[in-house]
């Protein structure tokens, strides 16, 4: 699965670099705490003497919070870290996606699975590397340079956060969590695989449907078409993970009668999303 550089991301390091020219004019950046997560970010300890906190900010979202920090290093190149964690299992690394001009390269694994890429940030060569822990990602940006120099340095730092971050076992979701974390999950429709929804329909097109979600539910989900008496048509059992899935054609025989219809979603015996749907 790939995901873009996260506008957080782009926001802290556009305003690190942006930082020199308007020294004196903004307030001194806020400090990262001195307990919880953000204690697993890289701190002036870690960085060459006469690094300068740059910028510090805590994110949430549905999954739970990033925590990022940028300092500015006396060599001139800037160093951002990121750690997240969630409670939801992580099952897979996540792809980045930056362009043409982003590389993946060989490296050491960080953590229990790591990417390391070359590409520019905000025009800057860079180096990035990204890692998951048990039920914990995290991220090391060196902006200014992807030498080997600057590559060795992203890779260690990004050691330095891995070793900090505590093992964990995944939490067991209670069902009222499982259904809590399925309301973050959004169903769709169409009459080409992926594409925009459409909800009229002739007899013989495809309904493709789709499930997304922001996290990873860990458990399945069920997805029924229903026509207008309530009789359950196709039924099917899936798992939501983070991203997008396809989970198939509900007309694959091409021969759905006129009329209404509905496409339901459901945990358990709990209804999360409706969709209404015309065969004309």
């Amino acid at each position: 699965m790939k995901i873009k550089l996260s506008i957080f991301a782009v926001v802290l390091v556009l305003l690190a670099l942006t930082g020199c020219c308007l020294a004196g004019l903004l307030p001194p950046p806020a400090q990262p705490p001195t307990s919880g997560p953000a204690v697993y970010l890289l701190n002036r300890g870690d960085l060459p003497e006469g690094s300068k906190l740059t910028q510090y900010q805590e994110v949430p979202h549905p999954g739970g919070t990033d925590y990022a920090v940028i300092f500015s290093m006396p060599d001139g190149l800037k160093v951002y870290s990121k750690v997240s964690y969630s409670k939801y299992a992580i099952k897979a690394m996540r792809e980045l996606d930056w362009g043409e001009d982003t590389v993946r390269v060989d490296a050491p694994t960080v953590g229990q699975e790591s990417m390391t890429f070359h590409g520019p940030v905000m025009g800057k060569p860079s180096v990035t590397v990204t890692f998951t822990q048990f039920q914990w990602e995290g991220m090391v940006q060196v902006i200014g340079s992807d030498d080997d120099a600057a590559t060795d340095l992203a890779i260690n730092f990004a050691q330095t956060i891995a070793a900090r971050v505590p093992f964990s076992s995944p939490v067991t979701l209670s069902s009222e969590e499982r259904a809590d974390c399925y309301k973050t999950a959004e169903l769709s429709i169409s009459n080409i695989q992926f594409g925009q929804p459409v909800t009229d329909y002739k007899p013989n097109d495809a309904i493709f449907v789709m499930g997304s979600s922001p996290i990873d539910c860990g458990t399945s989900a069920d997805v029924r078409l229903v026509d207008s008496d309530g009789k359950i048509l196709k039924e099917q059992s899936f798992i939501i993970t983070e991203g997008t899935c396809g989970l198939g054609d509900y007309n694959a025989a091409r021969n759905l009668a006129k009329g209404e219809y509905r496409m339901e979603m459901w945990y358990g015996d709990i209804l999360l999303k409706t969709i209404y749907l015309t065969v004309r």
